[in-house]
């Protein structure tokens, strides 16, 4: 069954996307945003993709009730390789949300690139900047 949902939160991701990091979203918004993430992702079985990220996030969509077997979490081994995990997540059209945490984008290109990708796809998509550590590193 294909659903027809109206795409509110792609305004939300092209803002999310501009240049500078204030324009992303902080790891407290990424629990502000949960309520509305979980909806998302329990409309349909596809995927909820997760970049970057960390098993916090992961736990926190298991607690709103998303089965790890339609989580798909990609680490990416530098911000290049989310970058790119992202645009590629979003125009594949296999997941219903796609939750990006990046730090800041690598250029104006790659900011360009996301948001094409967007707007082209019918995948929900935010992008937060990434979690701060959770141990000290000293």
């Amino acid at each position: 069954m294909r659903y027809n949902y109206p795409h509110a939160s792609l305004e939300l991701t092209v803002e999310a996307l501009n240049l500078t990091d204030e324009s992303t979203l902080s790891s407290e918004d990424f629990s502000a945003m949960m309520p509305r993430i979980q909806s998302l992702a329990l409309r349909t079985k596809q995927w909820v993709t997760v970049i970057g990220g960390s098993r916090h996030v992961i736990q926190q969509l298991v607690n709103a009730g998303v089965s790890r077997s339609r989580i798909r979490w990609v680490a990416g081994r530098d911000a290049d390789q989310r970058e790119w995990a992202t645009e590629q997540a979003l125009l594949a059209g296999t997941s219903s949300v796609v939750l990006s945490f990046l730090d800041a984008l690598s250029s104006p290109r790659v900011a360009q690139r996301l948001k094409m990708a967007s707007k082209v796809s019918q995948t929900h998509s935010f992008v937060f900047r990434s979690l701060p550590s959770q141990s000290p590193l000293h």
